[in-house]
Formats: C-alpha cells, sequence, structure tokens
C-alpha cells in the first residue's frame, strides 16, 4: 500500500489543471496515489483528468455530479485508504521538494498533523510572507502549534493556516469526520473537528504550496446580490456559532473566540465590496442587525 493519498478536487478549471498534476508528478517523494474528483466540469477539466490518468498510473479518477468543493473532498475522503492524506486545490500547484519535506516532519515528530506555510500568486506576481516570525509566537517547546491557536486561525487568519491544502494529516483523524456541503468555505465548517482530534500540530516556515489567487475561484468570485451574498454570510455564520460552541466544549477561552468573531464580522471589507452598489446598504443592515445580536450574547456570558 502506499503512504500517502493526494486529494485534488476539481471542477472548472482546465487552464490550470495541467500545472498542477505536472507538479505533483515530479515529486521528489513519489510513494503516493492521487485521488481526483471530477466534480460535474462543464469545461475540458475531465478530459485533461482522463489524459492523466492514463499516463500515469498512481491518478485515480472519479466523476460525478455537481456537489460544490466539499462535497468533492467526502467523496476523496471515502475513497482514502493510505496512512496520510494531503490535498492539492487544482487551481494551485507544488514544488518537488513539498510532499519529501512534509513526510519526513511527520516522521521526525509524529505529528497527526504537519502543515507549512504557502506563497500567493496572482496577476503574474508573488506574495511571500514571514512565516518563521508568525509560528514563532504560538509555538510551544516541542514546536508544536496548540488547537486553540489553530482553530482561532480558521476566523482571525493570524497564521494563514485555514485551509485543507498546505499540509499533510493522519487519515485516521478524519474517522467519521465530513465537510458540510453547502457551505462557501468548508475549511472553516469542519477543519477544527481534526485539529481537535489531533495529538499534535508542527507547522513549518518553509513556502513549497502555491496558491493561486484568481477572480473565478470560491474566494474571489463576486457576490453579486443581497439574497447571494446572505446566503453565504448566513454559512459564515452558523459556521463560526460551532466554532465557538466546540471551542466551550474543548474549555477553551471562549470570551476570545467570541472577540476574534465580532472582530471579524465587524470588517466589512470582506463582503460589502463583493456585492452590488444597491444591494450593500441592505446588506449592512443585515450585518449590523446580527452584530447586535451576538453582542448581546456575549455581554451575557461575560456578566455570569
Amino acid at each position: 500500500m502506499v503512504k500517502v493519498s493526494i486529494g485534488v478536487p476539481v471542477y472548472n478549471v482546465a487552464e490550470y489543471l495541467p500545472q498542477c498534476f505536472d507538479s505533483i508528478i515530479k515529486q521528489t517523494f513519489t510513494d503516493f496515489e492521487v485521488i481526483i474528483v471530477d466534480d460535474g466540469s462543464t469545461d475540458n477539466s475531465f478530459s485533461i483528468c482522463q489524459e492523466y490518468v492514463a499516463k500515469d498510473s498512481r491518478f485515480k479518477l472519479i466523476h460525478q455530479e455537481n456537489k460544490g468543493l466539499a462535497g468533492a473532498r467526502n467523496t476523496i475522503i471515502k475513497n482514502v485508504k493510505t496512512e496520510f492524506i494531503t490535498w492539492v486545490d487544482s487551481d494551485d500547484w507544488i514544488e518537488e521538494n513539498y510532499l519529501k519535506l512534509l513526510v519526513d516532519t511527520q516522521a521526525k515528530t509524529d505529528a497527526d498533523m504537519v502543515t507549512m506555510g504557502h506563497k500567493g500568486y496572482e496577476d503574474g506576481k508573488f506574495y511571500i510572507a514571514n512565516y518563521a516570525d508568525m509560528f514563532s509566537k504560538y509555538e510551544n517547546s516541542e514546536g508544536a502549534i496548540s488547537a486553540k491557536y489553530m482553530i482561532e486561525d480558521l476566523i482571525r487568519f493570524n497564521l494563514m493556516l485555514s485551509g485543507y491544502w498546505g499540509g499533510i494529516d493522519r487519515t485516521s483523524i478524519y474517522k467519521g469526520v465530513f465537510c458540510k456541503e453547502g457551505y462557501n468555505h468548508e475549511d472553516i465548517s469542519s477543519r477544527h473537528k481534526l485539529y481537535l482530534r489531533a495529538n499534535k500540530i508542527v507547522a513549518i516556515p518553509d513556502m513549497m504550496y502555491v496558491y493561486r489567487g484568481r477572480s473565478g475561484s470560491i474566494t474571489g468570485q463576486k457576490l453579486g446580490t443581497y439574497k447571494k451574498a446572505k446566503e453565504i454570510l448566513d454559512t459564515f455564520i452558523m459556521a463560526y456559532n460551532e466554532i465557538i460552541y466546540i471551542a466551550e466544549l474543548a474549555n477553551f477561552n471562549v470570551d476570545m473566540y467570541y472577540k476574534v468573531v465580532l472582530d471579524m464580522l465587524n470588517s466589512d471589507a470582506w463582503y460589502i465590496w463583493k456585492v452590488n452598489d444597491e444591494d450593500k446598504d441592505a446588506l449592512a443592515k443585515y450585518m449590523e442587525d446580527y452584530l447586535k445580536r451576538i453582542k448581546l450574547k456575549f455581554k451575557r456570558i461575560n456578566y455570569l
């Protein structure tokens, strides 16, 4: 049995797929399989996937009707039989020693989760952060980062490690854990459960994963109408509420999580600018009403 499964969800990314798949083939660590799920693509993505399956026996392809990114991830999780799983989004790519460094670090630390920094890429430019300084603020004496900081990062992005991609996980911690379908950012709604199950989470500052920013991606798309924006905001709110609930069960500082959520939702930069001008006021009013409710709940907790 191979050691690592690489999960690649695919949907309408024909322009970027060859670079993604070629970067996987070029890995210096070779004991892996690639599980591709084509999530009902309407462009040439499925044909490109078939081409790579034909020329590399490590590539496995599953085609399904469109279920969204969470649905594609769930199909991959159901089909993983290896000891470890890693994720590469189909419009991103990885450098040649990416897998080797993750596998070697896992073997050295015996961590259930190993993650690393990433480079951003957009409009022909790379964007690089100082991960060494960021991680040093949160690592303990063993070089590990606690679950509470990783969960906080899902909504604050201090560490910029919130995605499924960019690391390697022991497959056993996924048992019974699936992504919530219908959420726009499935990492926010499910990743925290894995953090709580992990015996150790190690982050390394190397940046061998390249995250592509583009207007057509889930994070880059314009929300358009008030109705669409409200639906997406509601999924964020539901995910934030669940994170707070899980944090409370884990005996974390719930006050801190409420403050993080309030800070996040008070900032309109991440949603208002993506909405049509005629709907901005209505969306701002909806958000204002929600913030009043969550602030009231936060005050009640502080008075207990």
